[in-house]
């Protein structure tokens, strides 16, 4: 019995020098990205010239350009930006003549370009290029 006890507590000791000296396990550290909320630019283009888009953001700096493809259907998206009420200046440039140009609300008829300052396009309602004619 005594030698049963003496290998118990022998067990015993081992098991807690060994718990003792585990060595911890390294701290797992995760970057967690915060994810902005995004708004699609979208486009209808029913000319067969293409339209280089530049959104230049007035508040942060950054700028975004896009091309709109000749005859793309209504609703084609061309890009992303976040959804904010950051205030853009919006430049259109056609790749061949003049044709009408919108953008939210401000249009222009028959020209080869179109820049527009103060516009906040952050929504999916404001963020809608449309060129014809």
């Amino acid at each position: 019995m005594k030698r049963i006890i003496l290998i118990l507590t022998a067990m015993m000791g081992c098991v807690i020098l060994n718990s003792s000296f585990t060595a911890i396990p390294n701290t797992i550290h995760k970057t967690t990205k915060t994810k902005f909320a995004t708004v699609n630019v979208t486009a209808t283009n029913s000319t067969s010239d293409g339209v280089y888009v530049r959104l230049e953001n007035n508040t942060s700096g950054g700028a975004y350009v896009f091309f709109i493809q000749p005859n793309s259907p209504s609703g084609t998206v061309i890009g992303q930006i976040p959804e904010n009420g950051d205030i853009y200046t919006v430049k259109l440039t056609s790749t061949g003549g003049a044709h009408d140009m919108w953008v939210y609300w401000e249009h222009q008829t028959h020209v080869t370009g179109l820049s527009v300052s103060g516009m906040a396009i952050g929504c999916s309602s404001c963020a809608r290029i449309n060129i014809f004619n």
